[in-house]
């Protein structure tokens, strides 16, 4: 009897240990999918809507909108449902070089503006 208990716990482990052995790899390249079709933008001085002038739009890549600027910046994001008006989101810090989530469980097809706080020139990247 404590055999098979003993078969039983370790079968239990060894299986627990291969599940997440095989959930890290999947975690690792959906955040390496989301990032890998990044795209750059360039923001001209004294504006601060990136674009300008038309919309981004979310793909299935990435669950959130995120940014990598090369200039520190405050950024928020404003979206543009079908049915017309917009709603932005707060304001949040994207550190210089560093990945920054600016919109959280954002739906694939979601159109969507970056709202810059300052109107300096800003060039970076993003994923959403």
């Amino acid at each position: 009897m404590k055999l098979r208990k003993h078969l039983t716990v370790g079968l239990l482990s060894a299986a627990f240990i291969g599940s997440t052995l095989v959930v890290a790899p999947t975690t690792q390249a959906a955040v390496t999918s989301c990032y890998g079709s990044a795209k750059s933008y360039t923001k001209p001085a004294d504006v601060r809507w990136y674009p300008s002038t038309g919309r981004l739009t979310t793909t299935s890549n990435c669950a959130d909108i995120n940014i990598k600027p090369n200039q520190s910046a405050y950024v928020e994001v404003c979206f543009y449902p079908t049915s017309g008006g917009s709603t932005c989101n707060s304001y949040k810090y994207a550190p210089a070089g560093q990945w920054t989530v600016v919109a959280t469980d954002v739906r694939d097809g979601t159109r969507f503006q970056l709202h810059f706080a300052s109107g300096a020139y800003n060039s970076g990247i993003w994923a959403g």
